[in-house]
């Protein structure tokens, strides 16, 4: 399995991906929108993305954004990033794990000094893997335009 910069040929793969795990329209075309806007502007400190795949088979994504407002009251640093987006074809065999640790190796390469990342309450079938590998839960927030959720917070 490789780990590599997303391209627009992974777009297909990727939002059938999403697809498995969130039917919000609205949040699946925000999602679309980034990944559009990302294959237009590139990696840069505001936005990336990365996939992992095996034998030309996308097998999972994840990427990071700048970080939201309503998120700032749980930084500790002056240089925060979110992990905005995580998701796998297949749970428990490492590839999410595997795409963490390069977000968190690419935003510290970066310059970012630490990872925040939302969850809502929907999606708490996730937070045991949000809970494991450094990151720390701080507490719970609203978001203005989602529901209820979780803080994790790694300072790198």
């Amino acid at each position: 399995m490789i780990i590599r910069e997303f391209k627009k040929s992974d777009l297909e793969a990727v939002e059938k991906i999403f697809a498995l795990y969130w039917t919000d329209p609205e949040f699946l075309k925000e999602l679309s929108d980034k990944l559009l806007l990302y294959i237009k502007t590139g990696l840069n400190k505001d936005l990336g993305f990365y996939v992992a795949e095996e034998n030309g088979d996308t097998l999972g994504i994840v990427g990071f954004k700048k970080l939201p407002e309503y998120l700032i009251p749980c930084t500790l640093t002056e240089n925060p990033v979110e992990l905005y987006v995580i998701a796998v074809k297949n749970k428990k065999v490492g590839i999410g794990e595997r795409l963490r640790s390069k977000l968190i190796e690419e935003v510290k390469r970066l310059g970012f000094e630490e990872v925040l990342l939302f969850s809502p309450n929907s999606h708490n079938k996730s937070w045991g893997f949000h809970d494991k590998f450094g990151f720390e839960r701080v507490g719970e927030v609203t978001p203005p335009d989602d529901e209820i959720g979780q803080v994790w917070r790694k300072v790198l």
